[in-house]
């Protein structure tokens, strides 16, 4: 092994992966010239004989036996898990230590904190996260790099901790947009498309669901985007009411609420000490929620998926913010989800694309969603797109 006492971290950390690659190939009997990228992998995935420690205490040291079907596609076609990532407190809301790699001042966003971060650091070059409200695209947008939240089996779920079954999917995290495409090669769910033949055809989100409680760096960048893909040569519309949004935003909050503390109830039977004042809280508030309210939140997402599948029959994706506003000041909060709530809580499968950064070093980012099943040309969009929305100023 290599003399490591005269390198910073940095660059021990470069050359502990380049060591892993080797003994990883040696160990699979391929040569260790082979092409391969890094992965980090959120602490709610299993990794094999890695702890999956979900941010708390309680699992502190418990080692998963095998790999989620996630990583294990991911390492098939070459990706090398350069170690598990920081999540917060399974998942939900209590942050974790880690800092945004565009200004550590700032949080990184959550739930996915460790993975985003560690992808804008250039720690790795490609991470795993998930999403119950917006803790793919969120932290994406605060971290100023690409993030892919799929339709619902594209990625497998095996292998994961669900901590809301009807909400929960597996994301992807990249530098850009290729990275994410060939993440997303991975997966026997994933069919790639072209881009449309005749002008892409965009529609704006309400502004009445989001220019409100956007800051300014988001409100420029989200309209920067729509003029320069109106002068790109895409057909751009407004949508004009936002109160089936904005439904979907409460609706989303009661099924999460309904179903986290249910998929904690062994934590809150047998540690409820181990877990944190915020979270059990939480939990206690939302076991109040009743079955009725639950009940009537999915039949609101149902009526919602009915309504904008017409929408889409007429346009290729949506345009919004991917986050309210720049990554909050601090770790203590890792950020509102917003309007990431409604595309979680429908299964639509979304994408976020960063701006230029502004004076602070932060970014603001677009969303960009489309109908269920159409993930490939929803790829193509926003590969195509990503150069243009690169170039908006945010200030």
């Amino acid at each position: 092994m290599t003399d490591k006492t005269q390198l910073t971290w940095p660059e021990q950390l470069r050359r502990d992966d380049r060591e892993l690659k080797a003994l990883t190939c040696m160990a699979q009997n391929l040569p260790a010239t082979r092409p391969g990228v890094t992965l980090g992998v959120k602490d709610i995935i299993d990794v094999a004989g890695l702890p999956t420690e979900c941010g708390s205490p309680i699992h502190a040291g418990q080692v998963a036996a095998r790999s989620a079907d996630c990583v294990t596609l991911l390492e098939r076609a070459g990706a090398v898990v350069a170690g598990k990532t920081v999540t917060t407190e399974f998942a939900t809301t209590r942050p974790g230590p880690t800092c945004n790699p565009l200004n550590p001042a700032h949080t990184p966003g959550g739930s996915s904190s460790g993975s985003v971060a560690g992808v804008a650091a250039g720690l790795f070059d490609w991470a795993l996260g998930t999403q119950t409200a917006g803790s793919v695209i969120r932290p994406a947008a605060y971290c100023g790099i690409a993030g892919f939240l799929p339709s619902p089996g594209v990625i497998p779920r095996r292998g994961v901790r669900i901590m809301s079954p009807t909400l929960d999917r597996v994301g992807v995290f990249a530098r850009d947009m290729q990275g994410i495409a060939a993440m997303l090669e991975a997966f026997p769910g994933w069919s790639p498309a072209a881009m449309p033949d005749k002008a892409p055809r965009i529609a704006m989100l309400p502004r009445g669901v989001w220019e409100d409680s956007a800051d300014e760096a988001t409100c420029r960048t989200v309209l920067g985007t729509a003029d320069a893909l109106r002068d790109a040569g895409a057909e751009m519309t407004e949508l004009d009411d936002p109160a089936p949004f904005l439904e979907m935003m409460e609706a989303q909050k009661a099924v999460m609420g309904y179903e986290i503390p249910r998929a904690l109830h062994r934590e809150l039977a047998e540690h409820r000490d181990l877990l944190s004042e915020e979270l059990r809280d939480y939990c206690d508030a939302a076991l109040a929620i009743p079955h009725e309210s639950y009940a009537a939140a999915l039949k609101t997402a149902d009526r919602f998926r009915l309504w904008i599948g017409g929408v889409l029959e007429g346009h290729d994706a949506i345009l919004g913010p991917s986050a309210a506003q720049l990554a909050p000041e601090g770790l203590g909060w890792t950020g509102d989800p917003f309007v990431n709530r409604i595309w979680s809580l429908a299964k639509l499968p979304a994408v976020s694309l960063p701006g230029a950064a502004a004076r602070n070093g932060l970014k603001a980012a677009v969303q960009l969603t489309t109908g269920i099943g159409r993930d490939g040309l929803l790829c193509a969009l926003a590969t195509r797109f990503a150069p243009l929305v690169a170039g908006i100023a945010p200030e």
